[in-house]
């Protein structure tokens, strides 16, 4: 009971601070296993213990091992081991038990991050549907009358001033999305390169051909690769038609969702030329 308690409170923190963990119980064993139905343990990506115990040994480490390769997976799971070391397959352990064990891994993976550069109309929509999918989403404008909790009531995270710096100064990660909808095209441009070398798994920004291949010239000339500019969403969205916020704001959500997803959807980037 003590040591559920503290696997608990560890799994907790960990939830807190929107780290991923994996927590490995025994749902069932048969014959002679280090320890019963129950015994948990809680593991990091990194295959780390943080708390708990399910017997030790080989068979603790191979669990913590698997835990981590479902962490980076980010499914849960169940898997049967073989404690017979006469038995050859590929989840049968060396050891001398001679019994099985079932592990169900239940892995709780961060809360995936929402950035979204610019608070107009379709930003303020694209935040409620977001919020409705579970996403932490910040918000950064340099427009006070734009950037308050009346208008997204719902945000976790306003950031006022500079977008840059705000992009420059906030943990963008493989969970980050990032929607690139500010006021003006050479705001659009300069918060793209704020995050274009970031870990993002998503940016997406709004605006014309004529807008994004002059907003690429430009920063094809500073530097940045066409293998670079080629990974941005832009046009952003996906082809589902209309025009107003709220549909712009639908279409967008519904890229990350399929980029999030592994699907292949029509994209309005798809079969453009953003090149020169």
């Amino acid at each position: 009971m003590i040591e559920d308690r503290k696997v608990l409170i560890k799994l907790n923190e960990c939830i807190k601070k929107n780290k991923p963990a994996a927590m490995v119980t025994i749902v069932s064993s048969d014959g002679s296993t280090p320890r019963g139905v129950g015994s948990t343990m809680l593991v990091d990506e990194d295959g780390n213990l943080l708390e708990g115990t399910i017997g030790g040994g080989i068979l603790e480490e191979r669990a913590k091992k698997d835990a981590a390769k479902y962490i980076r997976k980010k499914e849960s799971t169940l898997i049967d081991y073989n404690l017979d070391r006469n038995v050859k397959d590929s989840n049968t352990l060396p050891m001398t038990c001679g019994g099985n064990v079932s592990l169900f891994i239940k892995v709780y993976s961060p809360q995936e991050k929402l950035i979204i550069a610019g608070a107009g109309h379709i930003s303020e929509k694209i935040s409620k549907i977001a919020k409705i999918l579970g996403y932490s989403i910040t918000v950064m404008d340099d427009r006070k009358e734009r950037l308050n909790s009346e208008i997204f009531p719902k945000v976790e995270n306003l950031m006022p001033g500079s977008i840059v710096e705000n992009l420059n100064r906030i943990s963008i990660d493989r969970d980050t999305f990032v929607i690139i909808v500010t006021h003006g095209h050479k705001h659009d441009q300069e918060a793209l390169e704020a995050v274009l070398r970031s870990d993002a798994r998503y940016i997406g920004m709004i605006g014309s051909v004529n807008k994004i291949r002059g907003c690429f010239r430009n920063l094809l000339e500073k530097g940045y690769s066409k293998e670079e500019l080629s990974k941005v969403y832009t046009p952003i969205g996906i082809d589902l038609g209309g025009e107003a916020p709220e549909e712009i704001a639908l279409s967008i959500v519904a890229e990350i969702q399929a980029v999030k997803y592994g699907k292949d959807v029509p994209n309005l980037s798809n079969g453009i030329s953003k090149f020169d």
